[in-house]
């Protein structure tokens, strides 16, 4: 579950990104998350000293210590944390390079400019968490670590991963498209996406024929003919860096 803090003294101005960020991780495409608010950096930095939070966003000019203090202090001991500034002044957003900042938004936030900085942000905490997905089942929710996924196939607007050891966890029905709904596994140099129902893990491919793959599991994956000059061109590379010992 991604955990995230904001601070802000402006309690309207905290309620409302509190109320566009839950919106946000409403979507059946993200994770879940758990947010915190927090009206003064007194009681931000009191959690802190108990608990670390994923992402951070700070109002820089917050009374007592500011926003840019409170970044600093949290890089002593988290050096992976997001942390955004949100402010109606930019005359801070130089020295937010001294706390590698993530993103500076200005006040008031635009919900489009919020949602992509939510984006990238999802996508860096993925691939610092060692490419683990969370997936929200009928049942709740499963972590999978992506090494362990031999394929995702989308089953009736439904993704269902299948894992080395034989499981297969259903996602809820997507809204959005297939390629959202698997998240990082779109980026990961080791998914290929053979035809427009499947991601397959190249690890784990057997023989790459001229109309399908034969995985590990004796699955046989259709290649579509549209994508396969490019799936052929993504796996030869993927085998010329060393992707698979053969």
């Amino acid at each position: 579950m991604i955990k995230i803090a904001l601070c802000d003294d402006d309690r309207e101005q905290l309620e409302t990104l509190y109320r566009d960020i839950t919106e946000y991780f409403h979507r059946d495409t993200v994770p879940v998350a758990r947010i915190y608010r927090f009206d003064s950096a007194r009681k931000l930095i009191g959690q802190i000293e108990k608990e670390k939070f994923d992402i951070y966003f700070l109002d820089v000019l917050l009374p007592g210590q500011n926003g840019m203090e409170i970044g600093k202090l949290i890089r002593k001991t988290d050096e992976d944390a997001a942390i955004v500034y949100v402010t109606v002044s930019r005359e801070y957003a130089f020295e937010a390079f001294g706390v590698r900042a993530f993103s500076y938004l200005q006040k008031p936030v635009n919900k489009a400019e919020l949602g992509e900085t939510l984006d990238r942000v999802l996508l860096l905490i993925e691939k610092q968490g060692g490419s683990r997905l969370c997936v929200r089942t009928k049942d709740g929710l499963v972590n999978i670590h992506t090494g362990d996924i031999v394929y995702v196939e989308n089953i009736s607007r439904c993704t269902v991963y299948i894992l080395k050891d034989g499981r297969r966890v259903t996602g809820v029905c997507n809204r959005g498209s297939f390629e959202k709904s698997v998240g990082i596994l779109n980026e990961l140099p080791e998914f290929v996406q053979p035809h427009k129902s499947y991601f397959v893990n190249m690890h784990c491919i057997r023989t790459f024929g001229l109309k399908s793959i034969l995985l590990d599991d004796g699955t046989q994956i259709a290649i579509s003919r549209k994508r396969f000059t490019e799936t052929k061109k993504t796996y030869l590379s993927f085998l010329a860096d060393g992707g698979r010992n053969l």
